[in-house]
Formats: C-alpha cells, structure tokens, sequence
C-alpha cells in the first residue's frame, strides 16, 4: 500500500512539474492530436496557440526549430498569436525555461492543418469554375481543375476538346445529391448531377444528363479531380455513355465450397451478354477453370446481380473471378474486372 501511495505522489508531483495542456483557439488539444483550422477558426484574424503550464519563459517554433517566438506570459499560461496568410501545416514546438534556469523542449506532435476556405466551399468552386470553363469552351482553364494524375488525362483532354469541335452553345447546371470528406479534409467523394444542353454544328439542340461520382483531393493549395466515375458529359463525344463492370474482394461472399459474387455494372448503360468465369489455384499463380461459365444476359447501369457457383476442389485455395473475359462489352474502365481472394489459405 505505501508503495501505491508513493507511486500516485510521484505522478501528481511530475504533473505539478511538468504537466503541460495545449490549446489552439481555445480549445484543449490533446499531443498527437491533428486539427483542421479554417479562416473562421481565427481570433481577430490569427492562430491562438496557448500553452498552460507553471513556467519563467516559453518559447514556440512553427517552422521545425528554424526560429523560435517568446510567447506572451499569462496567469498561468503563455500564448502566441500567428497571422495566417495562405493554406499552411503547422507543427508546435516548445522551450521551456523554469524558474531557476532549467530548460527542457516539449514537442507534442501535434498537427495543426489550416485552410483559409472551408473545404466545402472549395469544392464547390471547382464545381463553378468547370461549368464556366465548359460552358466557354476553354479547355485548358477547364483542365486546371483536374490532377495530372487523372486516368487518361492527355484522352480525356482530346475527348473535351472533340466535344468543343462538334458542340455549340453549351449551357450546364448541376446539383449536388451527396457529399463526403475524408476525416483529414484532404480529400472527398461527391455525387453530382449534371444536366447538359448543347446544339451541334448543324443547329440541333441535344439534352444529356448524368449522376457523376466525383472524387477530389487537396493536392497543395488546391483541390483537383482526381476522377469521375459514371461520366458522360465531360468528353461525351469521345467517351460516349459506356458500361463499366466491377467486381472487388468484397463483392464475394458465401463460403470456400459455394463462393457467391455480386456483380456491379457502375456504368451508365446496360452491358448485355457477358461471362462470369470462376478460377482456382493451389498455389496462387496456375490457375485452372471451374465449369461451368455463368452468363449474365443483361445488366442495367447502376444494378448489381449475385452470382453463385459450386466449387470441388476443397476448402484452402485460391479463387478468380473474371468478369467478360471476351471483352465482349464496351467498358469506361476494362481494368476493373477481376478480383482475387484467398480460402483457407
């Protein structure tokens, strides 16, 4: 008991000593805790970093240790305003100097993101800025607002400028049916509705609309598209209204002896006639075909139909599951259409 009892005295003393709680804004931080600030956040436009803690003198760096700013000293505290100007990461760091002399640094690891706009409203210029672009005919202002890492990219720049050539008097609304960020709030997923009108060359007037899965990503000061799942109004002359077959290891369910698949078709048209083939291997690399072939006469865009088959070969192996082996279906995406999962293994 007097053991336990020296324990909690010696903890409460290092607590007294040493303890120290950190603030941003006014709200406690806890260490190796990550906090998204926004313009909003700002007190009288800057960071409020403040640091409780019984001390002679406290100094903080923002930079790494590359510089260091006296905080201001309190009743109890110290605290440091900085003037945020652009989107910015910050790390804190403390020295610490006690009331006789003794300096030790305190790093709490904590994260501090800042971004001036909210990342909703970012996201949504985007949006603005890709109509008016469209809408003008600019391909490469429109381009600004996609990561040079979008699939296809130099495709998807000929598809936006064919449509350029063959349409005329563009005009788009869309609206947003749903919305969702990372916890970071460094990327997002939308799904945006998009109506599109437009007359050809020869003065015909066309309507075309689409349910656009937008993914999003803050790729420095910026956010970009990164990709557009179900997309027929961006490139349409080119791309056109396609299926897209999809399958992933989470789609098969079911047991070693009776695997059931659920087969997606994300595209936006109907894919008609195509296989779902079942292959199994003992050591992960031959594989060998399990009759029969299952085939799926017709799947509407956006539906998903289950397959099941049996399988004799014991319970530990290896399955593959390849949908339209034939390549008999005109796909926006052809590289989506085989998954791998392991039984027993």
């Amino acid at each position: 008991m007097r053991k336990v009892f020296i324990f909690v005295f010696i903890l409460l003393i290092n607590k007294m000593l040493f303890g120290q709680e950190i603030s941003i804004n006014g709200k406690k931080i806890e260490q190796g805790q990550t906090v998204q600030v926004f313009y909003d956040d700002l007190v009288t436009g800057k960071l409020e970093i403040a640091l409780k803690i019984v001390a002679e003198k406290v100094e903080v760096s923002l930079d790494k240790g590359r510089s260091w700013q006296e905080m201001e000293k309190g009743d109890g505290y110290f605290v440091y305003g900085w003037r945020l100007l652009n989107d910015e990461e910050l790390r804190p760091e403390f020295i610490i100097t006690d009331s006789s002399a003794g300096i030790r640094t305190y790093k709490p690891n904590v994260r501090i993101v800042y971004q001036k706009k909210r990342p909703e409203e970012a996201v949504i210029q985007v949006l603005e800025k890709i109509k008016l672009f469209y809408e003008q005919e600019n391909v490469d202002r429109f381009l600004e607002f996609f990561s040079p890492a979008y699939p296809e990219w130099l495709k998807f720049k000929e598809a936006v400028q064919n449509d350029f050539s063959n349409y005329k008097n563009i005009r788009l609304r869309y609206r947003i049916d749903r919305k969702s960020f990372t916890t970071d709030y460094q990327g997002a997923i939308w799904d945006v509705y998009w109506d599109k009108k437009y007359d050809d060359k020869e003065g015909n007037s066309y309507t075309d609309s689409a349910t656009i899965n937008m993914r999003f990503e803050k790729q420095g000061p910026s956010w970009l598209i990164t990709g557009m799942r179900s997309n027929t109004i961006f490139g349409s002359t080119l791309f056109g209204a396609k299926a897209d077959l999809e399958i992933e290891e989470s789609d098969i369910s079911g047991d070693a002896y009776k695997p059931i698949v659920t087969v997606r078709n994300v595209g936006s048209t109907a894919a008609t006639n195509f296989t779902v083939k079942f292959y199994t291997s003992s050591d992960g690399i031959n594989y060998t075909f399990s009759s029969p072939s299952h085939t799926i006469s017709s799947l509407a865009g956006g539906a998903q139909q289950t397959v099941s088959h049996n399988i004799t070969v014991g319970s530990h192996y290896t399955l593959k599951v390849v949908l339209d082996e034939e390549n008999s279906v005109s796909e926006t995406n052809e590289a989506n259409n085989t998954v791998i999962k392991e039984f027993g293994l």
